[in-house]
């Protein structure tokens, strides 16, 4: 999002935002063990989770702001809030809920990568483990929030691929 601003393309860079601030949604019915529902109900639902009351705002901020260093400062203590969030969950040995530089570039990032690590180190299962050890790519509502992919069972088979 940063790279997109600062190359002056403040659509491209909000459109990235709002992209951020989708998965940031996701991340957290996720972790409250709750279904995230498709676009249209998405908000509604995600302000029934314990921590939609508080982040609501700040999500909403990040979407609204007018440049991307002003969104970038939004996302950022969204991206805080969540990590801590993980923290509580204990599932992992806590890692610092602070964002930091983008390898020295002007943007700074929570290192989400991080936090997928150490919950691929938590896997147990053989199987899993061989899913994991591969790049992590996340669920397939990450690559695409196309209804008609998500809900058909008829594209599983063709889908599995991408995880075997």
């Amino acid at each position: 999002m940063g790279r997109a601003g600062f190359g002056g393309d403040e659509i491209g860079a909000a459109l990235i935002g709002s992209r951020l601030v989708r998965d940031l949604m996701r991340l957290c019915f996720l972790m409250e063990q709750q279904y995230a529902p498709y676009p249209k109900w998405f908000g509604t639902a995600f302000m029934q989770l314990a921590c939609g009351p508080e982040l609501a705002p700040i999500l909403r901020r990040a979407q609204l702001a007018e440049t991307w260093q002003e969104r970038e400062q939004h996302l950022c203590a969204a991206y805080e809030r969540v990590a801590a969030l993980h923290n509580s969950l204990g599932l992992t040995e806590p890692l610092a809920p602070t964002v930091r530089p983008f390898w020295g570039r002007p943007f700074q990032v929570i290192g989400g990568e991080r936090f997928a690590e150490a919950l691929a180190g938590q896997i147990s299962d053989p199987v899993v483990q061989r899913i994991a050890s591969r790049s992590l790519i996340g669920g397939i509502d990450q690559l695409s929030d196309s209804t008609d992919l998500l809900s058909d069972p008829s594209w599983r088979e063709a889908l599995r691929g991408l995880y075997a």
